[in-house]
């Protein structure tokens, strides 16, 4: 299959390369010795999206999370965290491929990275800190940063010829997620970003951008639970009113919580009449 190549750790471009199951069988079982850690090969698990931005001086993709567009694993680092047997023993229902890590025995703690083939690929614009945070709630070993979008991962690779290493091809089945899910939590996390952007630019010249803080506004009182409705629509009345200008026209154009028209209406009357 074809992967996402950085020829090493400084390199500014990135390529595609082709590993076969036996190539990688060879790999995994006889890692490569490089003296220097990064002179080391790094891979990423995906598809690159149609068009990407070139590196100017190698005419080549340039190495930015930006290029890539899906991944067909999932690939973590697990720095003294879990133990090797351990991880097995609490995985063992899953296909991975591991392997020990260029510091392994070096440094303190098992030290190694997972790769997890997935039933379908993610798209890396669905990696959002919420689906990040799912990600890290099922592998807690690891930190959030293993789920970017641009993880790059090291090659096996070895320091000397004698240096420690362990590795592990496991069978089971492939990593699977409620793709439509993460779809989702990425939509609405971009969207409340959004307005949260637009909400910034509304304290920072309040009235100048009335339509942002509206729809804002309008959000919020969307999820606005039953036993915050009162102080929640009244301070954000206030501050419509207040900071950003809003004209009694304007608010009427909200809707109010579930079952709290009255009491909106009554709210508006007294802040603006």
């Amino acid at each position: 299959m074809l992967v996402i190549l950085k020829p090493n750790q400084y390199s500014t471009y990135m390529k595609y390369a082709r590993v076969s199951t036996d190539g990688w069988n060879r790999l995994i079982s006889s890692p490569a010795v490089i003296t220097n850690k990064d002179d080391a090969p790094l891979v990423i698990w995906g598809h690159m999206k149609d068009v990407v931005e070139i590196d100017p001086v190698y005419n080549k993709a340039r190495c930015t999370a930006e290029n890539i567009d899906k991944m067909y694993a999932l690939q973590i680092d697990v720095d003294n965290g879990m133990k090797i047997d351990d991880f097995v023993r609490d995985y063992h229902r899953y296909a991975f491929q591991l392997y020990t890590s260029y510091s392994y025995g070096y440094k303190e703690g098992d030290r190694y990275r997972v790769i997890f083939p997935l039933a379908d690929p993610i798209r890396t614009e669905w990696l959002v800190a919420p689906v990040k945070q799912v990600l890290h709630d099922m592998f807690d070993c690891v930190d959030t940063s293993a789920f970017d979008r641009g993880h790059w991962q090291i090659l096996p690779t070895v320091r000397s010829k004698d240096a420690p290493y362990r590795y592990i091809q496991h069978e089971g089945e492939r990593l699977s997620f409620a793709r439509e899910n993460f779809a989702k939590i990425a939509e609405e996390y971009r969207e409340d970003s959004h307005w949260k952007r637009e909400i910034a630019e509304a304290d920072r010249d309040p009235r100048s951008n009335h339509d942002g803080a509206l729809r804002w506004v309008q959000k919020i009182f969307d999820s606005t639970a039953e036993g915050s409705r009162t102080r929640t629509v009244y301070a954000k009345l206030m501050w419509l009113r207040d900071t950003v200008g809003a004209s009694y026209n304007e608010v009427l154009t909200l809707r109010a919580p579930a079952g709290f028209d009255d009491e909106m209406s009554k709210m508006i009357e007294r802040l603006y009449v």
